[in-house]
């Protein structure tokens, strides 16, 4: 068995502090503070995977304290004890991004623990991720060394354990191949572009959970954070030898024709054709697919809306190429086969058909769970 994870709990109650330490103290360890101070003192000494902390607190509030915590152990998930009349507090703590979730007082212990399992898995997982980006990162940085196919299980580990469909970034590569192979690529323009396709949003491990999974639009506050992942993408293969236009075509995958994209707003030549390739790909993946804010479209949608915005978001030369290949109901794609790899890679650990089923089974169990 591992080792049990340690929570602190910042409560000026001590018979508060004893109540969520009999809740809590069964499953992890529990650090105990009667103050924010001493709380802050705690978190400078001892790691911990989660904060739990009362707002009313004479001294320093606990969004103060949580505050404080960010710029100690920003990777320790926030917990915030409130009671009705802390709102204000609460708005304030939530649109700073400081708290994983509040807990209404008077708390039950039922909700608290499962609140709390909840957020010890989050912390687990976010671990997961930064130890699988560090090891993209070295297999990034000694390509020489290691096969393409490794980079690709591994960008697609990210894109599993990170977004809510598996295997997009499988797919979006494999559009893309259908694009350059009717539009004539170069073989060397080929690998750049399966390449893109596979890479062009490893960036969103940086994105927060809350904003991939969101159920509803994006508010301009998040659609900025979200906008910056190609930028991010880009720069996490920037040391890559030979990766130049691959660095490009990822960077500028968001771009529209009518220059309303982003991250440069290009617009028309300006965008580099592998990275207009890549957009009509990844918008048609997006729109087959389910999504926190949607069910999938269907197919033969999916080619009416590419062909409406041809000419304004996409290039219709692109378009074309890739519906020559899927077809307009997607009868290219019948039988559940997806476009064949220009290099030759497979993967076996991912199903590229999942097509979402992994979001929706999230949200299946946190709807059971009354999250």
């Amino acid at each position: 068995m591992g080792e049990r994870h340690k929570i602190l709990l910042i409560d000026d109650e001590p018979a508060n502090l004893r109540l969520l330490r009999r809740v809590l103290g069964s499953d992890y360890e529990t650090l105990l503070a009667e103050n924010g101070p001493e709380g802050v003192s705690i978190l400078g000494k001892e790691k911990v995977s989660l904060v739990i902390t009362d707002q009313r607190m004479p001294g320093m509030t606990g969004v103060q304290v949580l505050q404080e915590s960010l710029a100690i152990q920003p990777e320790a998930i926030r917990i915030l004890l409130t009671g009705y009349t802390d709102i204000q507090a609460l708005i304030d703590a939530i649109n700073s991004g400081h708290i994983y979730k509040y807990v209404q007082k008077p708390w039950d212990a039922e909700d608290l623990r499962l609140t709390v399992r909840r957020a010890i898995e989050a912390y687990e997982l976010k671990e997961q991720n930064d130890k699988l980006v560090i090891e993209l990162r070295q297999a990034l940085n000694q390509l020489e060394n290691v096969s393409i196919g490794t980079i690709i299980a591994l960008a697609n580990a990210l894109d599993a354990k990170c977004d809510y469909t598996s295997g997009h970034s499988l797919r979006v590569s494999r559009y893309a191949v259908c694009i350059g192979r009717n539009l004539g690529f170069s073989n060397e323009e080929m690998r750049d572009l399966e390449l893109t396709g596979i890479l062009h949003d490893i960036g969103k491990i940086g994105v927060p959970e809350s904003i991939l999974w969101k159920p509803g639009r994006l508010d301009p506050e998040e659609q900025k954070i979200m906008s910056h992942h190609p930028v991010r993408s880009a720069l996490m293969i920037e040391e890559i030898e030979h990766f130049e236009r691959v660095r490009l075509w990822v960077r500028h995958h968001h771009e529209h024709l009518d220059g309303s994209g982003y991250p440069d707003g290009l617009a028309g030549e300006k965008i580099p054709l592998g990275a207009r390739a890549v957009l009509v790909a990844d918008a048609y993946d997006a729109m087959t697919s389910d999504r926190p804010y949607r069910k999938s479209i269907g197919y033969e949608r999916a080619s009416q809306e590419l062909r409406k915005f041809a000419g304004r978001q996409f290039d219709p030369e692109m378009v074309e190429a890739l519906l020559k290949s899927v077809g307009d109901n997607g009868e290219g794609l019948i039988g559940g086969n997806i476009p064949p790899s220009f290099l030759g890679l497979t993967l076996g650990s991912i199903d590229p058909l999942q097509s979402g089923k992994q979001y929706l089974a999230e949200s299946a169990r946190k709807a059971q769970a009354g999250q």
